[in-house]
This record gives structure tokens, sequence and C-alpha cells, in this order.
């Protein structure tokens, strides 16, 4: 029996993926490249804008065409909230988020000649699941901690797709931490749908109490994080993460707009001064730490002034990187409803002009990590190599590739800047 996966979206969408590979083959299935010929295959969707919706869509239809004697299991966000489409697609299984764990069943079922019956369940009373991976496929393995999100940001459909805050127990997460660092990969990312809110649906847990546990685990030497709303960076997270031996000094800030009234109007919980102040305090606490975010162009009713006011925050925030996205309606939300939406021309247009500025901004920040690294290394998880190179990721995520006669990947290799190419260090050992 052979099984294929493809993976939209973000980070937990890939963990899961990873997760669901495993059983798969705990099940007697070979897993093989999606686009290989299988007896089953999987499209584990998203749906965060009507982009990714297009694109889910899209693929439930290729693989029904291309792979008319496959069984076709729809699952993730898309699946969750609009099950019946998926189904009319030519899904065999449709499978929501609550549900994951239960796809190699499926599978299995379906490959022996039986079907899928099931519904959708409901996300808003899901448990947490019973995903783990046990042997990560790469130098960095994911270990997602934390699902569902409760801010209900108006451009946001994922509290429907994912449900209310539930967190894995820390137990879980060391144990699996602990699996991971048995097989030699040295450094896990934490992830979640809203990763700082983690612990908040259990006794005496929080985010910067996990990551004092993960900090304790033999084997493990780096630890990052996913994605975190800037509020995480309180007085508390930051004098505790400071004080940790193993986790990276770079964090990634889903920020979205660097305008006041725009964060208003999107329903964020702070204003680009204080996104300010958070990470000038937390710059002065950790020595080195370098930042990078998401930034949403063209939000509804977002002026000029407003986006000149994002590209100015952008700059005297000094992002080591800049994830741009054109505002993408997405329906069932509330800012698909909003006055004074933007035209596709101008958002791609201010998309275009802020990714120029980053790139000035970026350049001047990777000029200086050169300067400041010259007699003193920088540490470079080595994760992939080819053709005599070998290209990682610093400390600080800064990406880098060095000139290796063998294969290194998984080591941490200590590199000294020589130059840049683009937004790529070249190091020597």
């Amino acid at each position: 029996m052979k099984a294929s996966i493809c993976t939209l979206g973000c980070r937990v969408n890939q963990y899961e993926s990873d997760a669901i590979s495993e059983s798969l083959q705990a099940k007697g299935f070979t897993v093989v490249p999606y686009g290989e010929e299988s007896d089953v295959v999987i499209i584990n969707t998203c749906t965060v804008t009507g982009e990714s919706d297009r694109k889910s869509r899209q693929l439930i239809r290729r693989a029904a065409c291309a792979a008319p004697d496959a069984a076709i299991i729809v699952t993730g966000c898309f699946a969750q909230v609009a099950p019946d489409a998926a189904a009319s697609l030519g899904a065999d299984a449709v499978v929501g988020n609550g549900d994951k764990g239960q796809i190699p069943d499926i599978a299995y079922a379906l490959v022996q000649g039986g079907c899928f019956e099931g519904a959708v369940s409901d996300i808003q009373t899901a448990a947490y699941d019973n995903l783990r991976i046990n042997a990560p496929r790469r130098a960095r393995s994911y270990i997602k901690i934390e699902d569902g999100c409760e801010n209900r940001c108006a451009y946001c459909i994922i509290p429907a797709a994912r449900g209310r805050v539930r967190s894995k127990p820390a137990a879980r997460v060391i144990e699996e931490a602990s699996v991971i660092a048995s097989t030699g990969c040295c450094e896990v990312i934490l992830t979640g749908i809203e990763t700082g809110s983690y612990g908040r649906d259990l006794e005496n847990m929080d985010l910067e109490t996990l990551l004092e546990q993960v900090d304790c685990v033999p084997g493990i030497r780096r630890i990052a994080l996913g994605s975190l709303d800037p509020t995480v960076l309180r007085p508390s997270f930051v004098e505790r993460a400071a004080a940790l031996t193993n986790l990276l000094p770079h964090f990634h800030l889903s920020v979205q707009s660097g305008c006041t009234q725009t964060l208003n109007r999107m329903r964020r919980r702070y204003t680009a001064e204080k996104v300010l102040e958070n990470m000038a305090r937390a710059r002065e606490k950790i020595p080195g730490l370098t930042f990078s975010a998401d930034m949403i162009a063209g939000f509804p009713g977002e002026t000029e002034a407003d986006f000149l006011e994002t590209v100015a925050f952008c700059k005297k925030a000094e992002f080591l990187h800049v994830h741009i996205f054109p505002y993408s309606v997405r329906k069932g939300t509330e800012a698909a409803g909003m006055p004074d939406q933007i035209a596709p021309a101008e958002k791609r247009r201010r998309s275009t002009y802020l990714a120029n500025v980053q790139k000035e901004v970026q350049a001047g920040i990777l000029d200086r990590y050169i300067d400041a690294h010259r007699i003193r290394p920088v540490y470079v998880l080595a994760e992939k190599w080819e053709q005599g190179i070998t290209s990682g990721h610093t400390e600080h995520f800064v990406p880098c590739e060095i000139p290796t006669e063998r294969d290194c990947t998984g080591q941490i290799l200590s590199v000294y800047p020589v130059g840049k190419d683009d937004c790529t260090l070249k190091g020597k050992i």
C-alpha cells in the first residue's frame, strides 16, 4: 500500500502531515512523494485567505482527476470549514482538524474497499489531538505544542477552523523532545496556531515555563519558537527567556501593520508604539536578538498615510525578514464586509514598495552582522548539503552557505561570515 501527502499552509499543518506520515508507515503504508502513483492521496488544506481556498479546491480537483483509482482524503482547515465543498470536488473522505489522528485507519479502510461515512466533528469542543513525531525527517524538527486561537482578528477565519486554545501537556512535549533528541536532531521549533497562548488552558503552565523545561532536555541544543503575538514579549517572558541556555535569539512576530489605526481596525490588541517598546526591551535583555515579522499591505481602509506609517515602522523595527502579504478577502470574516476595500493593483504596489524598503533594511543589518562576527564566529545548523555547499541558518536565523568537503547535515558548525549574496551569508569554517 502506498500513500502520498500534499500540504498547504502553516508550520502546524506541516507538523501534522509529518505525524500522519509516521502513523501511516506504522499502519503498513509506504509514503511516497506527492505526485507519484499511490493508493491513497491525502491533501492537508489551508483556508487562511481566499487564495488559500482557491489552491485547496484546485488541488482536490487535480488529485481526483489525476488519480481516479486512488482514495482521496481531504483534511485541514478548508475541510473543517467547508466539508461539503471538499466532498463535492471528489474527496472520498473529508476529515476535520479534530480527527486527523484517525486518518491512517480511514486510509487503510478505504484501500481495503470500505467507505467513510463519518462527519466532520465540532472543532469547538475537540480535545487536544494525539499526533506526535518520533523520527524527524529534517535537521530541525517541529513540535506542535498548541492548537486553536481565540483572538478573533477581523481578517481571520482560523478560530472557526481550529477552535479554542488547547495546549499539549508539558510532559508530552518533553517526552517528544527527548525522543527527537535521541535520533540526533538537536534543534526543535515549538509551534502552534497561537503559540503565545500555550498553557492558557492548563494549570500552573505558560510558554516560558515550558521553555525552561525543554531547555533542560539532554541533546536539545537549539530551541526556536513559532510565530508570536507581540504582546508575548512582556517583561516576565523576556527576563526568563534571557536566562535560558538553548533558546535561539530570534523571534518571529505576527505584527500585521505598523499603523495603530490599521491595527485597531484589524482588532489587534496592541499599538505600533507598544510593539517597538516590547522589541527594545527584549533586545536590551537578549544580546544579538533579531526579529522577523508578518505584514499585511492594503487592509480595508488603509490610507496612503497609514501605509507610510507601516513603512516607517519597519525601518525603525529593523526586522531581519518581513513576510509581506497583500490583503486577501476571506469570506466569513468581518474584514470582508468592511468599506474602503483597496484595489488589487494598489495592494500589489504597496507590497512591492514595502519589500524594496525591507531589502535595504536587511542589507544594512547583514553588513553590520558580518562586521560584528569577523573574529567571533556564528553557529550554523547544517540543514542541506548539495554540490559541495552546506546551507543552514545561524543562531540568529540568518541563512548561510559554506563550502564543505563532506555532508555535515545535522551538525552545528562554527562559521566566520566573509560576505553575502542578497540575503544569504557566505561563510567559511
